[in-house]
């Protein structure tokens, strides 16, 4: 009897250090399976927006005002970008003007007047006159942005730094470095929302 007790006690303390053993691996598999879902889901790309003219986002020619329509169809777009924000951890949004090769005669007054924009906040005040499509891409830039910014700070997110540049008439539609002629281009004439984590860079 003593030694049937001591071989159930030998077993019973085997079996329990199987379970042990399994437990550990088990709890060790979960660790890693959870550390890479957070790996992928931090490593993972966020979208590329286009605002492209095929989608009715249009500017009369010249013109850096945002039509009703443009407004309608752009909200629809904020209202989408609100998961991606909180999914991809996104603290900075970069707003992108895209020009065709047409000339944008003129005299510039943005130097000075731009001034007062950043002072008065809000949508873009009239009277901004663009010298080239660097000017005409960056006050696009700018109105998409006075926008995107008044929209997404009465969303439920942590609002993103927005920034607005201007790549003129010097990327194409397939992002690569291709000056545009002088001639209408739809295509070339768009907006690009991209998203980035500044966070990750410092």
């Amino acid at each position: 009897m003593v030694k049937s007790h001591q071989s159930s006690e030998q077993q019973l303390r085997q079996w329990m250090g199987y379970t042990d053993i399994l437990a550990s691996s088990f709890l060790i598999l979960m660790l890693v399976t959870v550390v890479s879902s957070l790996n992928n889901a931090t490593n993972q790309k966020p979208p590329l927006i286009k605002l492209t003219e095929a989608q009715s986002f249009r500017f009369e020619t010249g013109s850096y005002k945002l039509s009703q329509e443009f407004k309608n169809r752009l909200n629809r777009v904020t209202t989408n970008m609100v998961s991606d924000i909180t999914k991809y951890r996104i603290d900075t949004i970069e707003v992108i003007g895209h020009t065709d090769g047409q000339p944008s005669p003129g005299i510039s007054n943005l130097d000075i007047r731009l001034q007062n924009q950043f002072e008065k906040g809000g949508e873009l005040i009239d009277g901004l006159l663009t010298g080239s499509n660097v000017d005409l891409g960056l006050l696009r830039a700018l109105s998409v942005a006075a926008f995107l910014r008044e929209k997404l700070k009465h969303k439920e997110v942590v609002m993103p730094t927005i920034l607005a540049y201007s790549a003129s008439s010097l990327i194409d539609s397939n992002g690569k470095y291709q000056p545009a002629d002088p001639s209408p281009q739809s295509q070339r004439r768009r907006i690009e929302i991209r998203f980035t984590r500044n966070q990750d860079l410092k």
